[in-house]
């Protein structure tokens, strides 16, 4: 995967900030997100990246996301409290069909365990491949992009478990398009020149 030449900044102060609210999203939008955590700071620094985070919006106020306590949903305010930075993508591909199935999907891995060794395993794109998937648990970008895959809208050829959230972002910045920013503090993230 290929940065853009010019992609959507993640901040709005960055020049790529559409400000919005939680109505403004559909069922299967992918979130991409930071905080301000020790944990989100070892996440962004391992894969070189401002975001740390990767869920899915069910359409119905909640987010379905996986993190330490393992595949959960919580009300969308609930789900972005600790954030700093919160950045909306929609598949231009995306059908109410199959935004169902994406969101079915999820919906029923809610209750398995997060997966750390995958989460780590991840950033090494030929160990996630040889050690194949783990469906008994699921880091967060994992989660997103095995659900769009068995929903019927792959977003990579990649296998889910080697997608990062640097790698999510990535992909929804090429292949996605922007639906605006929940979040985005100015003075946690520097502002990149063009």
């Amino acid at each position: 995967m290929a940065l853009l030449e010019k992609p959507i900044a993640l901040t709005p102060a960055g020049g790529g900030g559409l400000c919005i609210g939680p109505d403004a999203l559909q069922a299967a939008d992918i979130l991409v997100s930071t905080t301000r955590a020790a944990v989100s700071g070892v996440i962004r620094a391992g894969t070189d990246s401002e975001v740390s985070h990767a869920a899915l919006y069910d359409g119905y106020g909640e987010v379905i996301e996986a993190i330490g306590k393992g595949v959960t949903s919580h009300k969308i305010d609930l789900a972005i409290a600790d954030d700093a930075l919160v950045v909306a993508y929609r598949s231009p591909n995306i059908t109410d069909e199959k935004a169902a199935r994406i969101i079915d999907y999820a919906t029923h891995q809610i209750g398995k365990p997060y997966s750390v060794a995958g989460a780590l395993l991840s950033t090494d794109k030929i160990l996630c491949r040889v050690l194949g998937p783990r469906p008994a648990s699921f880091f967060c970008s994992q989660l997103v992009f095995e659900a769009y895959r068995r929903g019927g809208l792959p977003l990579t050829t990649a296998p889910s478990q080697c997608v990062t959230p640097a790698d999510a972002a990535i992909i929804a910045q090429s292949q996605l398009t922007y639906v605006g920013h929940l979040l985005g503090d100015p003075a946690w993230f520097p502002v990149v020149a063009p």
